[in-house]
């Protein structure tokens, strides 16, 4: 089992990389440390406030199987900067 934890700071109104998610069996959780700024999460680099995630204080949670590649996920920010924490658990050792 591997885990990977981490946290990136966003600031504001530019598009980062945050996390990638790997190939295979993995939990991923993520959420703001910056409750007064919203982050936006996607999977493109184009991720706007119209079309990204709302990234909460509260961590959200999901469970994947990537068969192939893994996806790697970006986050922007209209006003920040702003910080994101992730923890990302696989069954790969």
């Amino acid at each position: 089992m591997a885990y990977v934890m981490g946290q990136v700071v966003v600031s504001g109104g530019s598009t980062v990389p945050l996390f990638r998610t790997p190939s295979g069996l993995c939990n991923v959780t993520f959420w703001n440390n910056t409750p007064a700024a919203t982050i936006y999460v996607g999977t493109s680099t184009s991720v706007t406030a119209t079309n990204g995630l709302v990234c909460h204080s509260i961590p959200t949670s999901f469970n994947n199987y990537v068969s192939s590649s893994g996806a790697q996920f970006y986050g922007t920010v209209a006003t920040g900067p702003a910080t994101i924490s992730y923890i990302i658990v696989t069954d790969q050792a």
